[in-house]
């Protein structure tokens, strides 16, 4: 069966989506506001959803709000942030145990959305601030948050490569962004940020689950009724990128380290929104995306010239990245050979069961997504975000007709752009 959301624009300015199906427990309630990725608000927006979640107006205290939430057949609250693209996302969820299994009506959904607004709208507040000791605490979280992806070394060189590639464009900004942001966020200047957010961050209202559209329209309209907001628009998120270099950029940083952490950025020029991406899904999956890619199957077993070896692609902003970990010792012949698998890929040096595995892996992807309702939300998002609405049959379609040919083409699109190292202190100055 073929998911399908229905949308519908609400009073208050924000797009209610809806997924009708009854094969969860639970129903998924979500509020999500986005704002064009930026240095002054990533930080303010991952402090905020943190603050918000300790508790609200009418539930002050974490330990009360907690509470209350347990006596409703454990309903779930969550905040955060993500990024797609050059597009940042402000995330409230809420998970409501369905309605069915309590003997019928509505009431824990209605509750859902009550909750789902006073999450997003009605905080904890002090004077005409945040509660000060909420905004201090989750200073204190947000800045270890951030400075612990020091402790896994991968992370922290993946990081610095978009960091490095993506250096003049807004994608290089962290979804949680910066530590030396966090000291001048105070409780009023977070507060005003959130009347802002609320009242000018585009925002989408997903409700997944055994739910009626009709009577979704009417408990989210209930709920957020009163609020006031002029957001602005929004649009498909931006994929302006600088030209493309004669020669890949390297960079090596030297840190006490037992591993070579090795990122390879590539441009691909091909988003969610472009009739190529199945094949660029494909692509990548024959490259570096499953155990029987080219990719692990050459540069790790074969070569035996790396710990781990794979390729990944974001979807928003057309790029690919190559992980590996690697021997001080193995940087330019790594990179060499690495840099053959994608040459093979452009030629059509694909096996009949390289095609055939990655086609399964792909399929099996996408029915393991229609499992989970926060894998659904985030496909309807990438469809929001980047102005083209796809359904996970659809893409599955798509993705059953690619052919060798198709994955030929996209990827002698495919260009890189950016080779970080991240390696030991000792050894050559130049590698």
């Amino acid at each position: 069966m073929e998911e399908v959301f229905q949308v519908e624009r609400l009073p208050m300015a924000a797009d209610l989506h809806t997924l009708r199906t009854t094969k969860f427990k639970t129903n998924l309630l979500a509020a999500v506001l986005q704002s064009d990725l930026s240095v002054d608000g990533a930080t303010r927006n991952a402090l905020l959803g943190q603050v918000l979640r300790r508790g609200t107006r009418r539930w002050p205290n974490t330990a009360d709000f907690m509470r209350n939430l347990d006596d409703l057949y454990g309903t779930s609250v969550t905040a955060d942030v993500a990024k797609k693209g050059e597009r940042h996302m402000l995330m409230f969820a809420v998970g409501v145990v369905n309605d069915a299994y309590l003997g019928g009506g509505d009431e824990m959904l209605r509750k859902g959305f009550g909750i789902l607004r006073e999450l997003m709208v009605e905080p904890a507040a002090e004077g005409s601030g945040l509660r000060a000791d909420y905004v201090a605490q989750e200073k204190i979280n947000l800045r270890r948050r951030i400075e612990s992806i020091l402790d896994d070394k991968q992370a922290y060189a993946f990081r610095r490569c978009n960091e490095e590639m993506c250096k003049a464009e807004r994608y290089a900004v962290s979804k949680l962004g910066r530590v030396e942001d966090i000291d001048a966020i105070t409780p009023g200047s977070l507060a005003e940020w959130h009347a802002r957010a609320v009242s000018e961050y585009p925002m989408d209202i997903f409700a997944i689950g055994d739910i009626e559209h009709e009577r979704a329209v009417e408990m989210a309209t209930e709920a957020f009724r009163g609020l006031v907001r002029r957001p602005r628009p929004a649009g498909p998120a931006s994929t302006q990128g600088p030209e493309p270099s004669s020669e890949p950029r390297r960079i090596v940083e030297r840190m006490p380290v037992s591993q070579g952490h090795l990122v390879m950025g590539y441009r691909t020029g091909i988003t969610f929104a472009s009739s190529d991406y199945p094949a660029l899904l494909f692509a990548n999956g024959v490259y570096g995306g499953y155990t029987h890619s080219k990719l692990f199957q050459n540069v790790r077993e074969r070569a035996s010239l790396a710990y781990f070896a794979s390729s990944g692609i974001e979807t928003t902003k057309g790029l690919m990245w190559v992980n590996a970990g690697i021997d001080f010792d193995a940087f330019d012949t790594a990179v060499g050979i690495i840099e053959a698998q994608l040459d093979d890929v452009r030629r059509g040096v694909i096996t009949t069961t390289e095609m055939e595995n990655t086609r399964r892996g792909l399929i099996r992807d996408i029915e393991m997504m229609r499992d989970q309702p926060s894998s659904l939300m985030d496909l309807a998002l990438a469809g929001i975000v980047n102005g083209c609405p796809v359904t996970s049959e659809h893409l599955k379609q798509c993705i059953s007709q690619v052919s060798v040919e198709d994955v030929m083409r996209v990827a002698r699109e495919i260009r890189l752009d950016t080779v970080y190292f991240l390696r030991n202190e000792e050894g050559a100055r130049d590698a």
